[in-house]
C-alpha cells in the first residue's frame, strides 16, 4: 500500500517533470534555468522514482516517462553541439523527438 507521503512525492515529481519540459522545443529546464549534463542526470533519476511510484499506484505513465527520458538523455548531447544544430527545436526534428505529452 502506498503511503500519503509517497502520494505527495508522486504528485510533486509529476508536476516538476512536466515543468522541466514545458518550454519545449526551446529546451529542458532545471528549476528556473536551463538544464546541463549534471542536472539532466538528476532529472533522469527522478523519472525512475516517479515510475516506481506510478507502478505502486497502478498508474500508467510509460509514455510520459519515455518522453522525459528521451530529452534528459539527449539534451546534454545537444548542448555540446549547439552550434551545429542551432536550436533545440532543430535537434528535436533531426532526431525525431517524441511529441510533448502530458502525464
Amino acid at each position: 500500500m502506498i503511503t500519503r507521503t509517497e502520494k505527495d512525492e508522486y504528485a510533486h515529481l509529476l508536476r516538476y517533470l512536466e515543468y522541466t519540459l514545458h518550454e519545449l522545443p526551446a529546451g529542458v529546464l532545471y528549476d528556473a534555468n536551463g538544464a546541463n549534463d549534471k542536472k539532466c542526470a538528476e532529472l533522469m533519476k527522478d523519472t525512475y522514482r516517479l515510475e516506481e511510484l506510478a507502478v505502486a499506484m497502478g498508474v500508467d505513465l510509460s509514455e510520459f516517462v519515455a518522453t522525459c527520458r528521451w530529452h534528459y538523455e539527449r539534451y546534454p548531447h545537444y548542448l555540446g553541439r549547439q552550434k551545429h544544430f542551432g536550436s533545440y527545436a532543430s535537434y528535436m526534428e533531426k532526431h525525431h523527438a517524441p511529441s510533448k505529452t502530458k502525464a
